[in-house]
């Protein structure tokens, strides 16, 4: 799925930085005697990894206690999750507003991560991932890709230019996933449902930064 989106995505990512075993069969012949086999101890549980896990949707952390997520949609929810892995929730930045606009946005900041927001707290986050941790702990996208990834390991996730006349193997921004966004119009395909993507932006042949979620139906 590709889509012209540059000119689009330029001010978009503007705006965000200012924002056991088993057993083989026996093959011995049938016994007058049988003898109790004990039953294989289980190994130990593997070490469960910790790590932060964005999606389209939200977050997703893992740590020894399980598995607890939250989503964009509930802001409060999503920061306190955040917080928890971070150690600590930042006092807001306010966001310097584009020329000709006034959104009232504001960025909470960590080493690794940044939340864009509104003021009032009523609408989404997004993200953006600037490194490849956060307080130490591994933070990726759904795909696997993180801050450091290669253009090669994007390529193998299913990266695509997101404009049409440009190439994944060298363009600067590219998208991975992606699904319509139901209710929505595409800007850079009229006439065609929007989508939501994770952008992705390159450093040479190195991911420097990821954005999510992104889409192509919003003006900004």
């Amino acid at each position: 799925m590709r889509r012209s989106l540059a000119s689009a995505v330029a001010l978009a990512a503007s705006a965000l930085l200012l924002i056991g075993c088993t057993s083989a069969p026996s093959s011995a012949g049938p016994s007058t005697a049988h003898t109790a086999t004990p039953s294989p101890t289980p190994s130990a549980t593997a070490e469960i990894e910790p790590q932060v896990v964005v999606s389209l949707d939200g977050i997703a952390v893992t740590d020894e206690s399980g598995t607890r997520r939250a989503d964009f949609a509930d802001l409060d929810a999503f920061l306190n999750l955040v917080g928890e892995v971070a150690g600590g929730l930042p006092e807001p930045e306010k966001v310097e507003d584009p020329p000709g606009y006034e959104f009232k946005m504001v960025n909470y900041t960590w080493d690794g991560l940044k939340v864009f927001t509104n003021t009032a707290h009523d609408a989404p986050a997004s993200v953006a991932i600037t490194g490849p941790s956060l307080n130490g702990v591994p933070i990726m996208t759904e795909e696997g890709v993180a801050v450091g990834s290669t253009r090669e390991e994007l390529i193998d996730a299913g990266a695509w230019a997101l404009d049409d006349a440009e190439d994944p193997r060298t363009a600067e921004f590219v998208g991975v996933g992606g699904r319509e966004a139901p209710g929505t119009k595409s800007l850079t395909h009229p006439g065609s449902v929007g989508i939501i993507f994770t952008l992705v932006w390159f450093d040479g042949d190195v991911v420097k930064q990821i954005q999510v979620p992104s889409n192509d139906y919003s003006d900004i």
